[in-house]
């Protein structure tokens, strides 16, 4: 698990584009949008909130693309406070990942296989995630992993392959007939995220 988790993570550092660099158009893009949030008590100051997103993602390419779609996944979500909000600027990142070790899934093949999808150009994937973080009240110190109430702009960044750059590059070359395996991380548009501590809340399990 610690191995995929370096794998993903450091996956993702390689391929976020340098700053001051221009950005090449890319031929999918990530969409978020929050379908509930749900929240339970810590304790009288906190309350832990589980955020359910829904994400899209949409090939705006000219030809097919090949997507992970198994169930490991590393994603991470970027919170930062909306201007107005009294609480002040302050950007929270909050890690999400889950892989299976014990079951190995079938990646070096000769053709993609069922943890992979295909997507045609103007096709649309779905899938849901869940992402926690932490709400706090004034009357304690924030930390660096929790946030306040009030308006904040959420958007989530998503590795798409957790093997080694040299599987993704050979994977491709393989694959090329049957579409672009798409081995990098895609960022979402920031939406905006309004997080309220309900004034009665039952006790976190």
């Amino acid at each position: 698990m610690i191995r995929a988790l370096l794998i993903a993570f450091f996956w993702l550092l390689l391929t976020l584009p340098i700053a001051g660099q221009p950005r090449a158009p890319k031929p999918i893009e990530l969409t978020a949008e929050i379908v509930s949030q749900s929240y339970c008590s810590v304790n009288e100051d906190a309350a832990s909130l589980e955020i359910k997103l829904k994400l899209r993602f949409k090939n705006v390419g000219k030809q097919k693309l090949i997507l992970y779609n198994g169930h490991d996944l590393f994603y991470q979500t970027k919170i930062r406070t909306a201007p107005g909000n009294p609480s002040g600027p302050y950007e929270v990142w909050v890690v999400n990942s889950r892989y299976f070790d014990e079951e190995v899934e079938a990646i070096d093949q000769s053709s993609p296989g069922k943890v992979f999808i295909t997507l045609s150009p103007g096709a649309v994937h779905v899938r849901e995630i869940l992402i926690g973080v932490e709400v706090v009240t004034n009357k304690i110190d924030r930390g660096d992993s929790s946030i306040r109430d009030g308006e904040h702009m959420l958007q989530l960044i998503a590795s798409n392959w957790y093997q080694s750059r040299a599987m993704a590059q050979k994977l491709r070359q393989e694959w090329q007939r049957k579409g672009l395996l798409w081995a990098e991380p895609l960022d979402s548009r920031p939406i905006h995220f309004l997080p309220q501590r309900p004034a009665r809340l039952i006790r976190c399990k």
